[in-house]
């Protein structure tokens, strides 16, 4: 199973092993963004997709600790709901992990924002053309030029 980030109308691997580590391509915000509705640091949100990886930098792939990763996404009704707006922080190794409901909308997608001291922020989505049990991705972030 293959999954990507689309840009336009092309789509692109993300990062799922980070040999050359190419920073993730943005994706628009969207018009549901509202941050102010993550303020819970949430273990899951629902059952059916696993989301699960690391964040990046593409400096030389070192692994982001602490790094604040903002998602949110409509629900299996096809709803953005407020329950679905929240933020973790990556662990040492730099991974992030969760479960949520499949997100009922077309294309099927999750918003990301992600945060890091020294990189610019990254906003994108992952998006999946079919039903999937787990996506595993990479997101590479772009340092801050000195």
């Amino acid at each position: 199973m293959r999954v990507s980030i689309l840009v336009s109308l092309m789509a692109l691997p993300l990062c799922a092993v980070a040999t050359d580590c190419t920073p993730t391509p943005g994706r628009t915000i969207g018009t549901h963004y509202d941050i102010g509705k993550a303020t819970h640091q949430p273990g899951n949100l629902g059952k059916g997709l696993l989301i699960q990886g690391r964040v990046l930098s593409a400096a030389d792939c070192t692994p982001l600790a602490g790094v604040k990763l903002f998602h949110w996404q409509a629900g299996e009704q096809g709803q953005y709901l407020d329950r679905l707006y929240a933020w973790r922080l990556t662990d040492q190794d730099g991974a992030f992990r969760f479960e949520t409901e499949w997100p009922a909308l077309r294309p099927p997608h999750i918003h990301f924002l992600v945060e890091a001291p020294g990189h610019s922020p990254l906003a994108t989505q992952w998006i999946t053309g079919s039903r999937v049990e787990e996506a595993r991705f990479d997101l590479v972030l772009q340092p801050i030029p000195e």
